[in-house]
């Protein structure tokens, strides 16, 4: 039997955004694939879905790869068997505002300035940049917030 603790339903929130999250991109990789095999009217085409940046096999193989690793993250946090740290929560947070700043970029470049560019104007291939620079948000946060100790705070003290 677990026990259902606080920190145990805070990991459950956070093993639900993030696999939300990771749901999100596999979406992308799912629907992208039956663009180029078995295209569906209802979809946007496959050129929609990717910029060209990268070869398709070589993008299909690094989203398999990221896929991976997302939904192991989403596992771990889940089950309680990754220990947070504080200093890792930081950097991913830092790393991830960094990613979503420049896809925000992107997307705004893309949109007002340059539609008609391969990188830029790629629409689609950036919002789900966007969800995974959001699932690095929410993980570095659950690395911040699950390590952090409530200390009692003495009368006349604040933290």
């Amino acid at each position: 039997m677990t026990v259902n603790t606080p920190e145990r339903q805070t990991a459950t929130r956070y093993a639900l955004a993030l696999g939300l999250l990771a749901g999100l991109f596999g979406f992308r990789v799912v629907v992208q694939m039956v663009q180029v095999w078995f295209p569906v009217e209802f979809l946007p085409a496959f050129e929609r879905w990717h910029s060209g940046a990268l070869p398709y096999g070589w993008l299909v193989g690094a989203q398999g790869v990221i896929l991976v690793v997302c939904l192991r993250i989403v596992w771990a946090v889940k089950n309680g068997t990754m220990a947070p740290l504080e200093r890792q929560g930081k950097i991913l947070f830092a790393l991830g505002m960094v990613y979503l700043i420049t896809m925000c970029v992107r997307l705004i470049v893309g949109v007002a300035i340059a539609p008609d560019h391969y990188w830029f104007g790629a629409t689609l291939p950036t919002v789900f940049h966007l969800v995974l620079a959001s699932f690095v948000i929410v993980y570095g946060q659950f690395h911040q917030r699950a390590s952090q100790r409530e200390v009692p705070v003495s009368q006349g003290q604040t933290r």
